[in-house]
């Protein structure tokens, strides 16, 4: 369990080290296009699949992926896309999503320092622009027949509770993996 804590404590501190020169880590709110230097939205869309010379071909998901980006060319896809992403992140908040990270880094921490850590995390990140940052990273990665797969899969209640049920999936699932990831961490320390 230690590797996976002081991992999430690493992404979440990390992300606060990125946010904590910018004017929003006092509280201030910063508007998303700024924080994104003026991207305008779509900051994902210029990166594409590069093929090297190992890997000649593209693979199933990088194919699926450039087919995403070429949709960007067409306005017509494009606005649509744009407002399946919102709806998205309507039906799943990333405000939700992001509390629940860092509640999750938080239980690492003594109980004493929990409430303070969530209160200087909740303060420091700007939603705003995480929420800007993820709709424009699914415009760009997700044709717009998965985003109305999307749209129509977590809009339905037993899509949302089983969304909710991750969590309890996970708690079962990852001290598994961590104590194998452990366990394979000590055989390759001591050559056995």
């Amino acid at each position: 369990m230690k590797y996976f804590n002081i991992f999430t404590i690493a992404t979440i501190l990390g992300a606060m080290l990125l946010f904590s020169s910018a004017p929003f880590a006092q509280g201030n709110a910063v508007d998303a296009d700024e924080f994104l230097g003026g991207s305008g939205g779509n900051s994902a869309a210029v990166q594409s699949p590069v093929k090297t010379p190992e890997n000649k071909e593209l693979s199933d998901i990088e194919k699926s992926i450039a087919a995403a980006k070429a949709e960007l060319e067409d306005e017509g896809i494009l606005k649509k896309k744009i407002a399946l992403a919102q709806e998205m992140h309507k039906i799943r908040p990333t405000r939700e999503q992001v509390d629940s990270a860092v509640l999750k880094a938080s239980l690492s921490l003594p109980k004493y320092k929990r409430k303070g850590f969530i209160d200087s995390m909740s303060m420091m990140l700007n939603y705003n622009a995480i929420e800007r940052i993820s709709v424009d990273a699914m415009i760009s990665t997700y044709t717009l027949l998965e985003l109305e797969s999307m749209v129509e899969y977590y809009s339905k209640p037993e899509a949302r509770s089983a969304s909710k049920k991750v969590i309890s999936w996970a708690k079962i699932v990852q001290p598994e993996i961590i104590t194998m990831i452990d366990k394979a961490l000590m055989r390759i320390k001591t050559g056995q």
